[in-house]
């Protein structure tokens, strides 16, 4: 069996390697995510590629123990994966009251790829629902021209959305304030417990949105997602099992 796992670490480190390179090509090193496939991968090259002077050092039973442990916390990634990609893949509700759209990097240029595929979603979904009212959301970064809101909703406009059906949220810098605030601004106009809303953000994203929205007191809602670069992908999916375990953490306070 140890050998088994040996041999499936050293395939994964390759693949992981191989990877974060690109990733690191795609995204530079600006955040300290960016290198979690690299430094994976660097990791279980080490660990299968010389496990036997590992093992001298750590004694067989430790070692073995230690592969054990990393088998277990990859089960259960791929549990909480699957929870994520399935949820990505559910159909929004049609005729919502609220369609919000959790903001993004907004550049000079205007929305970047992954806000614009987001702000793409909402409005097919808004040509097909004309009584739906949009909330754009998103505050102005430290290295972004304007609010992330104000650059989604002039994008909507361009695109011929009306601003009678647009709300901006511009205040806020996480999801959970993105939430919030656009709850009160649903609030201010209809009950939060009869609305129905469909909340749009990235696939990998909606998971963790509509429990943020749940444990806020948003029953109705469900959501939709937009596709960025599919090479990413599995980057940000990785990174949003972190971002959930972190939030499950935030509301067991």
């Amino acid at each position: 069996m140890i050998k088994v796992l040996i041999s499936f670490l050293k395939v994964l480190s390759v693949l992981c390697i191989f990877y974060g390179s690109i990733v690191l090509l795609l995204i530079g090193p600006f955040r300290v995510f960016s290198f979690f496939y690299l430094a994976l991968g660097i990791f279980l090259f080490l660990l299968s590629f010389f496990h036997q002077r590992i093992e001298a050092l750590l004694t067989k039973r430790v070692f073995s123990i230690l592969l054990y442990v990393l088998c277990a916390l990859f089960i259960v990634f791929v549990i909480f994966e699957a929870k994520i990609v399935s949820y990505s893949l559910k159909a929004p509700e049609k005729d919502a009251d609220y369609l919000i759209v959790l903001g993004s990097q907004i550049k000079e240029s205007g929305p970047s790829m992954d806000f614009k595929a987001r702000l793409d979603s909402a409005f097919d979904y808004l040509l097909e629902n004309k009584d739906t009212i949009v909330i754009t959301t998103g505050g102005k970064g430290e290295n972004e021209p304007i609010a992330e809101a104000v650059g989604g909703a002039d994008y909507l406009i361009e695109k011929g959305i009306e601003k009678e059906r647009i709300r901006i949220e511009d205040r806020s810098s996480t999801t959970l304030e993105n939430l919030l605030n656009a709850k009160t601004i649903i609030e201010k106009e209809d009950s939060i417990s009869k609305a129905k809303v469909v909340i749009v953000s990235a696939d990998y994203h909606l998971y963790r949105a509509s429990y943020i929205a749940d444990k806020i007191g948003m029953k109705n809602v469900s959501c939709k997602g937009g596709h960025g670069l599919a090479v990413l992908l599995p980057h940000y999916y990785t990174r949003e099992f972190f971002a959930l375990i972190k939030e499950v953490l935030f509301f067991l306070k």
